[in-house]
């Protein structure tokens, strides 16, 4: 019973963290689950359901599909819907009950690909891992689809072109902090070509080769990363450039891979222990001042900035969702159990989190700075989400 929640809620799911990547992009979008399934996700996870139109669908499991494991008709109604809409692209994911059963969405993929000439690809998600490991899994299959660099595009001279990694609103929400961040990253004189996967077309994501360095901006966009870096040798950098001098460093760390033709970034924090080192938490954290819950890229800004600042000595970041490439794990903890994060949270002096994390210390809500996370709390708090980017984090920081 340990691992039962009582008062706190889930991080959104891996298939939901699929179609959100994939919303955009003009692509033939199936879960593969019970009807009304899709539910929970366009009603709290997907904050363009209603304004934005995309071809996101369940495939209406029956429990004598489950039972005989009909694939067959799964397939069938995959190329039926393929003909008639013409997508982009066909992806299909599915729930836990595919899960369990052991459907294969990698073969499903392959067969309706080769019956419709449609470019197709399959994710095995089971409604159970958090959206990092469904989102990063569709961005990295959209990586393999980019064309090879041709004639270098145009830029201004002396502009670093660059992609953005990672961008969906379950990390980034639809409060104009996309736009506020290319905004700032083409002041500091680089070129954006595309954002990974919101407002752009596809045919612009699929030109991304053409890009001297790719900033990866959440957990979601490593795995994209590391496909075009292995396809086409595009080093990245990993950062959010939130905070007035961690996007400075960040767009040193843009400037330092395009010139080196390597990845920057991956482990940062291992390299920084008066973040988060044992030897600054007392081994186990606890002695840490400063507690930060939530996505480990953002987090890291969040910290470097406010330790930069001089406000905090002690930084201790949590990350209580699964999925999350171990390379963003240096110097941060995954907690899973509530009682773990309640005791965290009790030994923290100030607390960066969703604001459901409030629920874990009645009485103490001084103790909570609300951040809220679209991929945790939904829509709820979507009003009170801040755009962080740049000098507005500083502004931002009610520490």
């Amino acid at each position: 019973m340990r691992i039962v929640k009582r008062v706190l809620s889930t991080y959104s799911a891996d298939n939901f963290g699929f179609c959100s990547a994939l919303y955009e992009l003009g692509g033939l979008v199936v879960m593969h689950d019970a009807s009304g399934c899709n539910s929970t996700y366009n009603t709290h996870d997907e904050p363009r359901w209603y304004d934005t139109d995309s071809m996101v669908f369940i495939s209406g499991l029956t429990e004598k599909d489950a039972i005989f494991g009909n694939d067959d008709r799964l397939i069938d109604d995959l190329v039926k819907a393929a003909e008639e809409m013409h997508p982009r692209f066909v992806a299909v994911c599915g729930g836990p009950l595919p899960h369990i059963i052991g459907t294969d969405f990698q073969a499903v993929a392959k067969a309706v690909w080769r019956r419709t000439g449609i470019p197709s690809f399959g994710l095995q998600t089971n409604g159970m891992d958090s959206y990092v490991r469904g989102a990063g899994g569709a961005l990295a299959e959209i990586a393999e689809l980019v064309k090879p660099p041709g004639r270098k595009r145009i830029s201004l001279p002396g502009r670093i072109r660059i992609n953005l990694l990672g961008v969906t609103p379950l990390d980034f929400s639809v409060n104009g902090s996309v736009r506020e961040m290319e905004k700032y990253l083409e002041g500091q004189g680089f070129s954006v070509l595309s954002t990974w996967a919101m407002g752009n077309t596809l045919d612009r994501i699929l030109s991304s080769a053409d890009a001297d360095v790719n900033l990866v901006v959440s957990a979601c966009g490593l795995p994209a990363a590391k496909v075009l870096h292995r396809r086409f040798g595009t080093p990245f950098a990993v950062g959010v450039p939130a905070g007035r001098e961690n996007s400075r460093e960040i767009c040193a760390k843009l400037r330092e891979a395009a010139k080196s033709g390597r990845p920057v970034g991956e482990d940062r924090m291992a390299e920084e222990p008066e973040l988060s080192g044992s030897e600054k938490q007392g081994g186990d954290g606890t002695g840490a001042r400063l507690l930060i819950i939530g996505e480990p890229v953002l987090s890291d800004a969040l910290a470097r900035e406010i330790f930069l600042s001089g406000q905090y000595e002690k930084i201790r970041i949590v990350c209580p969702m699964s999925g999350v490439p171990a390379e963003l794990m240096a110097g941060k903890e995954q907690l899973f159990l509530e009682q773990e994060l309640r005791e965290a949270c009790a030994c923290a002096d100030r607390i960066i989190a969703d604001p459901l994390y409030r629920r874990l210390l009645p009485g103490k809500e001084g103790k909570f700075i609300s951040l809220p996370h679209t991929a945790y709390s939904g829509r709820y708090y979507e009003n009170e989400i801040p755009v962080l980017i740049g000098e507005k984090l500083n502004r931002w920081l009610p520490l």
